[in-house]
């Protein structure tokens, strides 16, 4: 019986790794249903073993995890040192833009050698 549980829980973790409900997504707001989850966690650990608890735990995990805590969704305000859209190269014609690759490639292998010894 505990086995079943277990590979029901299983069944549900991977639902839930690969897709949460819409109604599932702003769980970590609400402490009722968090009390709840831990509370449900405590008695399905004490009924049908350490291991159904464990899995239980890591539903609770994907369950509370919002990728949006990770992620500043706010624009940066420093300003950088060059201003990238308006910086443009200076016109080289086409050996010349050659020419350039191949010493900066050689630099590139040169430093990369210097830096192993």
């Amino acid at each position: 019986m505990n086995n079943y549980f277990e590979f029901f829980l299983l069944g549900i973790l991977v639902v839930l790794l690969y897709k949460k409900p819409l109604f599932l997504q702003n769980i970590q707001h609400n402490r009722l249903y968090l009390v709840l989850l831990i509370c449900l966690n405590a008695y399905i650990s004490n009924k049908f073993g350490i291991t159904s608890g464990i899995i239980m735990a890591l539903i609770v995990i994907v369950l509370i995890d919002s990728k949006e805590t990770f992620c500043n969704n706010e624009k940066d305000d420093s300003q950088p040192k060059v201003n990238v859209k308006s910086w443009r190269p200076a016109n080289f014609t086409s050996p010349c833009q050659t020419e350039n690759d191949r010493i900066l490639k050689i630099r590139s292998e040169v430093s990369t050698l210097n830096a192993t010894k």
